[in-house]
């Protein structure tokens, strides 16, 4: 063997070397970043349900179907607008795919419905809460989907 052929089983070895490390990278920095993005739903999830926001408020409410709106409350009128607004934030993070379906729905699902059932022709008809308004509509169908699920069916929703 002379040292031509040492050079180019060198290059050969580099060469799938720095393409297994290429691989390993590439699969770290998407599973970084799909850890950022669950993480970034997850912080919008929790800002919904911090105290004193709309839902924390009125979550009994809403869960036993009793919720109705008072547009003569101008603070829970302001907070139900601010929940809009972290919806939409929800909905930049679904529409741009940075979050698998399945955790919003887990996640969301079970108040997408009540939220819009509280929303007046007018806000559903806005321009202004169209992102809102299309991914509470979206969400709550998926939610419809995931009842007529088994249990077992349901477990790839737990990711």
């Amino acid at each position: 063997m002379n040292t031509s052929e040492l050079r180019d089983y060198a290059t050969v070895v580099a060469a799938t070397v720095a393409l297994l490390v290429f691989i390993f990278n590439t699969r770290s920095q998407y599973r970084s970043r799909r850890i950022e993005n669950l993480t970034r739903f997850n912080q919008a999830h929790q800002r919904l349900f911090a105290r004193d926001t709309y839902l924390a408020l009125n979550l009994i409410a809403i869960e036993t179907g009793a919720m109705k709106r008072n547009a003569e409350d101008f603070a829970m009128e302001s907070k139900f607008h601010l929940l809009l607004l972290e919806i939409e934030r929800l909905a930049i993070l679904a529409n741009n795919r940075a979050v698998p379906r399945q955790t919003q729905v887990y996640m969301f699902g079970s108040y997408a419905q009540r939220i819009l059932d509280l929303m007046t022709d007018k806000e559903r008809a806005s321009m202004s809460w169209e992102l809102a308004v299309g991914y509470l509509d979206g969400v709550a169908k998926d939610t419809e989907q995931y009842a007529k699920l088994t249990r077992s069916e349901r477990t790839r929703f737990w990711r």
